[in-house]
C-alpha cells in the first residue's frame, strides 16, 4: 500500500512526524546514520570546505527540517488541484521527501530536488532507485553558485542562510518574468522574507496561509 493511502482523516503535527519517521524506516533510509557522518565530516576541514557558511541544519534531528508526509500530500493537492503542473523545484531537498510525496499522487510531473549536502543525496538517490524513481531527479547543488533551474512550482523550507534565500527568492523573479510561478513557503524565516522583501509575490494575489507553509503566485494561472 502507497504512503498516501495509508493516511486517517486527522492527525496532529507530533503524529504526523512520528509516522514520517516511520514510512522513512520502511521504505529503508538510514537518516541518523547519515546525519552522525556529516556531523564527523563537519568537523574534517577538507571534507565540509564546501559548506562553509550554508545552514544545513547539521546536529538536528532529521524530523526538524524535513516536511512530514502527509503536509506534503495536502500540499500538493491544494497547489495542484488539477493536476496539470508538471515541473517542481524542491530548493534544499534534505533527503527528498517531496520527490517521493509527488511520484505517488502526481507520477507525471518533473521533480528536481537540489541539497547541498552530498551524503543526504546520495542516500536519497539509492531510495529513490529502490523505488522505481530517477536517482538523478535529486542532486548536490548549491543555488547561489549553480542557479535554479525554471519550473512551474519552487517549494522552499528555510534553507541556507537569508543571503541565500533572497538570491533564490531573485532568480526565481527573473524566471517569473516568462510565465507565472508557484513558490511555496514553509519556515517562519521564508515567509517572513516574501511578505516582506518580494510583493511580486505577496501583494499581487492573495497568499494562502497554512499552519507551517504558505502559497504564493506571480500571477493568475
Amino acid at each position: 500500500m502507497r504512503l498516501s493511502e495509508r493516511l486517517s482523516s486527522f492527525l496532529d503535527y507530533a503524529e504526523e512526524k512520528a509516522l514520517s519517521e516511520k514510512w522513512d524506516a520502511e521504505l529503508g533510509f538510514k537518516i541518523c546514520e547519515v546525519e552522525e557522518a556529516i556531523r564527523v565530516a563537519l568537523k574534517i576541514p577538507d571534507q565540509s570546505e564546501h559548506l562553509k557558511g550554508h545552514e544545513i541544519w547539521a546536529g538536528l534531528s532529521a524530523q526538524i527540517f524535513q516536511t512530514p508526509y502527509p503536509e506534503l500530500f495536502r500540499m500538493i493537492d491544494q497547489v495542484d488541484p488539477e493536476r496539470s503542473i508538471r515541473s517542481w523545484v524542491d530548493l534544499g531537498a534534505a533527503y527528498g521527501r517531496l520527490g517521493i510525496a509527488l511520484s505517488e499522487v502526481r507520477p507525471m510531473a518533473c521533480f528536481t530536488g537540489l541539497e547541498i549536502v552530498p551524503e543526504r543525496v546520495a542516500e536519497a538517490k539509492k531510495i529513490y532507485a529502490s523505488l522505481g524513481m530517477s536517482p538523478e531527479s535529486i542532486r548536490v547543488a548549491d543555488v547561489v553558485r549553480d542557479g535554479i533551474p525554471g519550473a512551474e512550482v519552487y517549494f522552499i523550507y528555510d534553507f541556507g542562510s537569508r543571503d541565500a534565500r533572497s538570491h533564490a527568492l531573485n532568480a526565481i523573479r527573473n524566471l517569473a518574468r516568462e510565465r507565472g510561478i508557484t513558490v511555496v513557503g514553509r519556515g517562519r524565516g521564508i515567509r517572513d522574507q516574501i511578505e516582506h522583501e518580494h510583493p511580486w509575490l505577496s501583494l499581487v494575489i492573495k497568499p494562502v496561509h497554512q499552519a507551517h507553509y504558505s502559497i504564493y503566485r506571480s500571477r493568475e494561472s
